[in-house]
């Protein structure tokens, strides 16, 4: 029972049987608003955040802003009442990996969606199975028990947050904390924040003292992903923490320096020594960094994994799913031709859309070959060709989900913009000859359906009617070509050759 939950709701009562009923699996910390909320990750990480929207004062949906805004990465769940589905969805789009309903899923469902979260977040064990790769996993052993600050090179999408995970867990630092800090993904002016932690009243806005990422991770481990990424003025503090332990918080001042006890481990698919000749990268910072330097190789030059890799993200598939995923060496014959750029990120990213593709909602499937997808171009001739979805209608009223399409013994319906959803979820069916739950291979249950992958399908739709014109396409979704260029990105999608931009 050692993941944690922060609970944020203003009804004790439902804070209090939401903590009992949690309590069984997991350790439960609880706020009454969203403004001690806050206050307490500013102090702890937690495994996930279980939010209502309506709060008194400081909203679900401000709380979520707030902490997107100071870097902080745990997974946030809200718990919406019927009338709420648009704000759960404006929580989606801000960040939020799931809603659920109060009262919609039975108490072991609602654990089981909330144990799967938390697991997800920890991404993937490390899997090994060509001798390369064993020689690392050695290595990584070896080197785990020391305290020497490592440095893990490789392309996007290798692995290398897993392999850092990998060394934590059998270091003598497994049973205290491993938290990662993401340069790339922190304002620059919230960093140092992020890192070092500061006290009330060191800058506007700063209400109360909050810990940095140092501090909580004391007595374990650090993750600086990306490194290569930091800011040239936030590198002699780096410097500092590794050669005297100390750090200080903004705003306290160098007499009262904290002392920190926490292994320090960096990743980057830069070059870091090219960094250091173009003068922006500190190179005495990354000599203390590269103690113990480690290159995962790309995919491409190790394909002998590929078999193990498969094994295990279709098992993960599976128990995710609940269902029996079944493949051939056909299949992984078409996996052994392809080149792979976007590594095992994109491995698991195909073997995803194939399963989904093969799969209408039955207890066993088999993954087809065919549908093993490797890019926006081959989707959209599998479009063309009909593989996927049924024929396409060209009017605009029938975009994505059809006027009145059925759900269970209630129904969508929209008009003038607006949208409402009936009391029943329990089944999903389109009438309008778009797509349903039989060709895009989602199951017919609606807590099983993957807003992600909801969302893959519906960009690669968007991009085939408009082939492949991203202006258009983002036009249809009701997005601005600069959100559609992220969604891309984060989800992994690559660009076909047709693909363009109006000026």
């Amino acid at each position: 029972m050692g993941n944690s939950v922060l609970v944020v709701e203003d009804d004790v009562q439902v804070a209090k049987s939401l903590s009992d009923f949690l309590s069984r699996d997991f350790k439960v910390s609880v706020a009454y608003t969203a403004e001690s909320a806050l206050e307490i990750l500013s102090e702890k990480d937690f495994d996930l955040v279980l939010c209502d929207l309506k709060l008194p004062g400081m909203s679900g949906l401000d709380l979520l802003r707030k902490v997107k805004s100071f870097g902080i990465n745990t997974p946030f769940v809200v718990l919406t009442a019927f009338g709420d589905i648009p704000t759960a969805v404006e929580a989606m789009k801000l960040g939020a990996v799931d809603f659920i309903r109060k009262g919609e899923t039975s108490p072991q469902e609602f654990i089981t969606r909330i144990r799967n979260i938390i697991e997800d977040k920890y991404e993937f064990e490390f899997v090994v199975g060509s001798e390369v790769m064993r020689n690392l996993a050695m290595l990584a052993r070896r080197v785990a028990k020391t305290d020497s600050a490592i440095l893990i090179m490789g392309e996007s999408g290798v692995g290398k947050e897993v392999l850092a995970r990998y060394i934590h867990k059998f270091s003598p630092r497994a049973h205290k904390p491993f938290l990662a800090v993401n340069m790339s993904a922190i304002p620059d002016t919230l960093l140092e924040a992020e890192l070092f932690g500061y006290e009330k009243g060191a800058f506007t806005g700063a209400e109360k003292r909050r810990l940095g990422k140092f501090e909580l991770a004391s007595g374990g481990t650090i993750l600086l992903d990306e490194i290569g990424d930091m800011p040239l003025h936030l590198q002699p503090k780096i410097l500092r923490v590794i050669q005297e332990k100390k750090i200080e918080r903004l705003g306290q001042g160098s007499v009262n320096s904290i002392n920190v006890d926490v292994r320090i481990i960096s990743t980057t698919n830069k070059d870091l020594e090219k960094l250091v000749k173009e003068g922006k990268f500190r190179e005495d910072l990354y000599y203390r960094l590269s103690v113990i330097p480690i290159k995962i190789p790309p995919l491409r030059e190790r394909k002998e994994d590929i078999p193990y890799l498969t094994e295990y993200f279709f098992k993960k598939l599976g128990k995710k799913y609940g269902v029996e995923i079944v493949w051939d060496k056909e299949l992984l014959s078409k996996l052994f031709e392809y080149n792979w750029p976007g590594n095992v990120r994109e491995l698991y990213n195909v073997l995803e859309r194939a399963f989904i593709l093969s799969w209408s909602g039955q207890k066993s499937v088999k993954v087809l070959p065919e549908n093993v997808i490797f890019s926006t171009s081959d989707l959209i001739s599998a479009l063309g060709k009909g593989n996927v979805f049924e024929p396409i209608s060209e009017s605009k009223d029938d975009y994505l989900i059809k006027k009145d399409t059925q759900v269970g013994s209630g129904s969508i319906s929209s008009s003038e913009g607006e949208s409402s959803i009936s009391e029943d979820k329990s089944k999903f069916n389109s009438k309008g000859g778009r797509m349903n739950d039989q060709n895009l291979g989602f199951s017919t249950s609606f807590s099983d359906l993957n807003i992600k992958n909801m969302e893959k399908v519906f960009i690669l739709e968007a991009l085939a009617r408009t082939n492949g014109n991203k202006t258009k396409a983002a036009q249809l979704l009701g997005i601005t070509v600069r959100t559609l260029r992220n969604k891309l990105k984060e989800l992994n999608i690559q660009r076909g050759e047709n693909e363009h931009e109006e000026d």
